[in-house]
């Protein structure tokens, strides 16, 4: 089990020596031909502002990281994407909104500000990409884009299948430390509008693509909104960021988009167990300690993508409203006349697919839970030791 931990946590093997610096980095040649195929505007043009406003679990964290990583090679061939860390986008949207994870950001004051500074004295195209934007009201988003209006914005949104969405939003918020159970979690996305179903409100300010576009782009000529849609499983891995790179007008190739991180979702048992985690917590774990070793380290290091992990997936009945759903998105999207990169097949669900049993039946066993129990308990205990060797 160590083993495999250390593998999938990058090997570091136990020593009673100090750890030794690490190499220095390899340098990559620079490319030879420019990635943006962009002319700068004539006299009195406007730059092109690529505004990607969500949704979430979408492949948003895929495409940030690419973009953050290379965001030197991206701004010596005239594209910024601005931010001096990479929850700078983060912190942008918490600003705008006048929010964050638990009430008003402190660190967020003033960073809306900064990226539209950055985006006035840049003599290029920009892009802004955070999902946390997609909730904004119409008076924030009035006021965003009259921030802009020295750019010819574009809004752009990544859409992907409603019935891969539901499970992975209600895995995500257990990541985030809810402890929702799927089933509930199921019942309030279908009635949002009880006043039980936080949730299910939540998930919708997040994934109603059409809602969310309607307030985004109401001043934006149609024209100037992309739906880039996120292709179904089986495909090459590469091809949402292609789809991307090609609304802002990257060439693909300029970026290693393999070596990008991916927000990979839990399966049924790892959520399950993490759950039952946050139900046991009280506020002596706080925030701070909880994002660092639960949600970064078990949940996207450890447990993520583990062999034989079972998919969450939705009852029969749940999955024909969800495709009812589905295709009224679909037919939105079609009638508001936006560019859709991709297909609104996409969006479409395929086929039954095999049933699976929901949160806490026998699909997530007793026998199954302690396994994924152990692996979190080794997992920590190997992230303390390295912590006090001065491993990070």
């Amino acid at each position: 089990m160590l083993r495999r931990i250390r593998r999938r946590l990058g090997g570091v093997a136990p020593t009673s020596e100090p750890p030794r610096p690490p190499a220095p980095p390899t340098i990559a040649p620079a490319p030879t031909t420019s990635p943006v195929p962009w002319t700068p505007p004539s006299a009195g043009a406007k730059p092109p502002l690529f505004f990607h406003v969500g949704a979430a679990k979408t492949g948003t964290t895929y495409l940030q990281r690419l973009l953050f990583a290379n965001r030197e090679q991206l701004a010596a061939a005239g594209v910024l994407y601005p931010g001096d860390h990479f929850g700078a986008h983060v912190q942008a949207a918490f600003d705008l909104r006048g929010t964050g994870f638990d009430g008003p950001d402190p660190h967020a004051e003033g960073r809306w500000r900064e990226f539209v500074d950055a985006a006035r004295d840049w003599n290029g195209p920009v892009v802004f990409s955070q999902e946390l934007f997609s909730p904004a009201e119409p008076r924030q988003i009035a006021a965003a884009l009259a921030d802009l209006d020295f750019a010819d914005v574009h809004i752009v949104l990544t859409a992907r299948e409603l019935s891969r969405q539901i499970p992975a939003a209600w895995q995500e918020d257990v990541k985030n430390r809810f402890t929702t159970g799927f089933d509930e979690f199921v019942r309030q996305v279908r009635e949002p509008r009880r006043l039980s179903s936080r949730q299910g409100r939540m998930f919708w300010e997040l994934q109603d693509c059409v809602d969310v576009l309607q307030r985004w782009a109401r001043d934006v000529p149609p024209e100037r909104v992309h739906v880039v849609t996120v292709p179904p499983p089986g495909g090459p891995r590469d091809t949402l960021w292609r789809r991307f790179a090609s609304v802002v007008g990257i060439e693909p190739e300029f970026v290693d988009a393999a070596a990008a991180f991916q927000n990979s979702s839990l399966g049924l048992v790892e959520t399950t167990v993490l759950r039952r985690l946050n139900l046991a917590l009280d506020d002596e774990v706080g925030w701070p300690l909880y994002n660092e070793l639960v949600k970064h380290h078990l949940a996207q290091d450890v447990l993520v993508d583990r062999a034989g992990s079972l998919p969450i997936r939705l009852a029969e009945d749940d999955r024909v409203w969800a495709a009812e759903r589905a295709r009224a998105q679909a037919e939105g999207l079609a009638a508001a006349g936006y560019d859709v990169v991709g297909s609104l097949r996409d969006l479409l669900p395929p086929g039954s697919p095999p049933e699976a049993p929901p949160d806490g039946s026998p699909g997530a066993s007793a026998e199954a839970q302690l396994e994924v129990a152990l692996e979190a308990m080794a997992a920590l205990l190997l992230r303390i030791s390295r912590l006090r060797r001065g491993i990070r």
